[in-house]
């Protein structure tokens, strides 16, 4: 049988399949007492969470411009 913390990994590893990030990164830290150790685990976990925080500040940028368009548009 597996460990809440060996099913949480696995979980993440699943998550990342499916390009849930976020979810991912929820799992990585429920697993991070038992695997923090293992450097692989460091990496999946650290670009992961890297990864999501980049898409995050895309669609920040991306909602941005597109409330500027939407301005320009309106006060031509």
């Amino acid at each position: 049988m597996l460990s809440e913390n060996e099913k949480a990994y696995c979980q993440a590893l699943m998550a990342l399949k499916w390009k849930d990030y976020r979810k991912a990164v929820e799992n990585f830290e429920k697993a991070a007492a038992n695997f923090g150790t293992n450097s692989e685990f460091n990496l999946l976990y650290q670009s992961t969470r890297l990864l999501m925080q980049v898409k995050q500040e895309l669609a920040g940028a991306a909602m941005r411009n597109q409330s500027e368009a939407k301005e320009l548009i309106i006060n031509g």
